[in-house]
């Protein structure tokens, strides 16, 4: 579905739940998000790839999950997605590219991709939903990485879009705190998930070792995203028990 219907958005307009958007919700982190906010608030479920959101909703509470196929990259059809949303509570930027790079390959291109998913692609679907946030008087939560503060070889593109990720978030909590609106990163270490596994050469089935759940991570999200009204937690660092650079 890459629109939502009319009757998600008549059961959101009804629900008590708080309404939470989720992207990058079909595999690792997001869709660990997913299933861990679903248990008591209503999740629109954003990725590419329908039958992994269809997968991700099955496994969630039934009915709690809106699934929402985007690319986020494309601002007419994320315009066109989000058009007539009733509210939304919370939204977890969570969605984000990475592949090996160094500063002798990067290419314009690699580089331009990298900075367009992770950063202005987030920043755009903040822009569209704030209005709604601020009325919530919401909760935005960006995940960033340990790349933005302790950067290694070969991460370069990914760990330069993390940095500027980071400065938009800490510039934006600056702009909407008096309306109301929480803005937080929550940045993991190294975690266990495809998208990682690749970046580091290493297989889609390699064992967890020392990197971090990604239930893991959505508990911290989530513990972001239930704060109590009279606080917001900024910055939280999910790293491994066992460090590594």
């Amino acid at each position: 579905m890459n629109h939502i219907s009319s009757e998600a958005r008549e059961l959101m307009t009804a629900s008590t739940e708080p309404v939470v958007v989720v992207t990058g919700a079909s595999s690792g982190i997001g869709a660990a998000t997913v299933q861990d906010l679903a248990a008591d608030h209503l999740v629109i479920a954003v990725g590419r790839d329908v039958a992994r959101l269809n997968r991700v909703a099955t496994a969630s509470r039934v009915g709690a999950v809106v699934p929402l196929a985007v690319d986020l990259t494309d601002a007419d059809a994320v315009a066109l997605a989000f058009a007539d949303l009733p509210r939304v509570d919370a939204l977890v930027n969570n969605a984000a590219v990475m592949f090996r790079t160094s500063a002798a390959t990067l290419t314009p291109h690699q580089f331009r991709e990298m900075l367009e998913v992770n950063v202005v692609a987030p920043a755009n679907l903040t822009r569209i939903l704030l209005p709604m946030l601020t009325a919530a008087r919401g909760t935005i939560v960006f995940t960033g990485s340990g790349a933005s503060r302790n950067p290694v070889p070969h991460h370069i593109a990914y760990a330069s879009s993390k940095y500027a990720l980071q400065g938009f978030v800490d510039s934006l909590r600056m702009e909407v705190a008096a309306d109301g609106v929480r803005v937080a990163t929550v940045a993991p270490g190294p975690t266990a998930t495809v998208g990682a596994y690749r970046m580091d050469g290493l297989p889609d089935d390699s064992e967890a070792g020392d990197r971090i759940d990604p239930s893991t991570v959505a508990r911290s999200i989530r513990h972001v995203v239930d704060a109590p009204a009279d606080t917001q937690l900024t910055e939280v660092w999910v790293r491994p028990r066992i460090e590594r650079r």
